[in-house]
């Protein structure tokens, strides 16, 4: 999600983070693999309530509101290009489409209102089923996400095209025999998925 549909900014939510007393909160925010507590919140190890007590020890504040720490944690999202939804839109009438995406609730939640925003229909409509992280207890690049996703969805990896800006969630993917793209972020994901399913 993040990086491939999601545009992210991780000096944008450093700075907001510094601004609200954690100028260390980079420590745990990994472009493609969290770390400690962050972690543990997007495994869902932790609930939100207690992912802003956490920041709240942190940064030595406790009256700092929830809202200013949604708001610090959301400025790593900016937004998703209509062109992308569309494409999705396109590749649905083809195949079936499935979102994995190592998240919390908190940036799931406005994730899913950047993609209305921009495509004008719910996000999880895009999708035969949406996976998160959070959910399932169990995040990338670990195994046992993919084999709960590949049961669950009735799915078989040889069969299917794993698409991520992770280099170890594709190498993770690839080893359980999944087709794979790496993809960079700065390039058509169009263009990209079209040519990888063409070689297929």
């Amino acid at each position: 999600m993040g990086g491939v549909l999601v545009g992210l900014d991780r000096h944008k939510c450093l700075d907001a983070f510094a601004a609200i007393g954690f100028p260390d909160f980079g420590d745990y925010l990994d472009p493609y693999k969290q770390k400690d507590f962050f972690a543990a919140f997007e495994n869902g190890d932790l609930t939100a309530a207690q992912f802003r007590d956490e920041v709240r020890r942190h940064i030595s504040r406790p009256e700092t509101a929830d809202q200013e720490i949604d708001n610090a944690l959301n400025m790593f999202l900016t937004g998703v290009n209509p062109a992308k939804i569309r494409f999705l839109l396109d590749l649905r009438n083809k195949y079936k489409l499935f979102l994995l995406s190592n998240t919390n609730p908190i940036s799931w939640k406005h994730t899913q209102e950047l993609f209305e925003e921009a495509g004008g229909i719910p996000m999880v409509s895009a999708f035969d089923r949406v996976f998160l992280s959070f959910e399932m207890n169990k995040s990338k690049p670990g195994e046992a996400i993919f084999r709960q996703v590949l049961r669950d969805a009735g799915i078989r990896a040889e069969e299917s095209l794993f698409v991520d800006d992770g280099p170890a969630n594709t190498a993770a993917a690839s080893g359980m025999g999944f087709r794979v793209l790496l993809y960079d972020v700065n390039t058509d994901l169009a263009a990209k998925v079209t040519e990888a399913l063409e070689e297929w």
